[in-house]
């Protein structure tokens, strides 16, 4: 049994806000309109049972999950030898080292690398248009009562 709770019905955002692609993230899947739960890790710690199941819902290493890039405040130079545990204690204090937010809805997990890749894994279209075969004509009448067209 899971130690994270997951929802086919509902979509989960584990972000950073100290992440400038987690905000961005966290900004599409707002608009997405779907049931949604978000866990900024610089606000609420997660213990060290979620982050396990995390990267074993991704198929990762733990160390995989994070970044060292980018971070001045830490004098890292080789975490090839980390274990669980040092990642455990470097996330428990940095959670700018979650550069990549990571999506969940029921058994599916992704860890996000792009703005628009979390709209494909929430199964969000662009925009709500149909996609039409090439040469076929877009629809650009309304087509429900509640819509207008510009």
């Amino acid at each position: 049994m899971s130690v994270l709770s997951t929802d086919e019905n509902m979509l989960t955002l584990v972000y950073s806000s100290k992440s400038h692609l987690g905000k961005q993230v966290l900004g599409y899947v707002q608009g997405a309109g779907d049931a949604l739960r978000t866990i900024d890790i610089a606000e609420t710690k997660l213990g060290h049972a979620v982050w396990v199941t995390l990267a074993d819902g991704l198929g990762k290493d733990l160390g995989e999950l994070f970044s060292l890039d980018n971070t001045e405040t830490l004098d890292i130079e080789d975490s090839d030898s980390f274990d669980t545990d040092d990642w455990l204690k470097l996330i428990d204090n940095n959670p700018e080292l979650l550069q990549n937010p990571i999506a969940i809805k029921g058994k599916k997990f992704m860890q996000v690398t792009s703005r628009s890749e979390v709209l494909k894994f929430f199964e969000v279209d662009s925009a709500g248009l149909e996609k039409k075969n090439m040469g076929e004509e877009p629809v650009t009448k309304s087509t429900t009562k509640d819509e207008s067209f510009i």
